[in-house]
């Protein structure tokens, strides 16, 4: 199975969040650092031994769901949450979306003064 971030979609690490932005459905979204990890992993290896790895963990399987349903993430078959107890991961805490967020402003604000500001020009961070 293939998952891979959505091409529409901005992120950057800030300490031990990881915030991502979806460029068109204009919402924002900060994942825990169990997050984080996972949706660095999606960049370094979108297929393969690491998404199986994943996909056996219930958590994660549950967490890419979730990023699924907000469009951030798109896979070549359906993913379906497992009904699995989650494995216990020494003190690992779970990997979530740690809130969720609505910037109505952003898009209006480039549109109307587009090129006024560097955050209007910048091609976002793929990285």
């Amino acid at each position: 199975m293939r998952i891979r971030r959505a091409e529409d979609v901005a992120w950057r690490r800030i300490d031990r969040e990881t915030v991502v932005v979806h460029l068109t459905r204009h919402r924002m979204y900060a994942l825990n650092e169990s997050g984080g990890q996972i949706w660095e992993a999606l960049a370094a290896e979108p297929e393969g031994d690491r998404v199986s790895q994943l996909l056996s963990d219930p958590d994660a399987t549950a967490f890419l769901v979730d990023l699924s349903a907000e469009g951030l993430v798109e896979s070549d078959a359906p993913l379906a949450a497992s009904q699995a107890p989650p494995f216990a991961q020494n003190d690992r805490e779970p990997p979530r979306i740690e809130w969720r967020e609505e910037v109505s402003r952003f898009a209006g604000a480039c549109a109307l003064f587009g090129g006024a500001s560097v955050i209007c020009t910048q091609q976002p961070e793929n990285s």
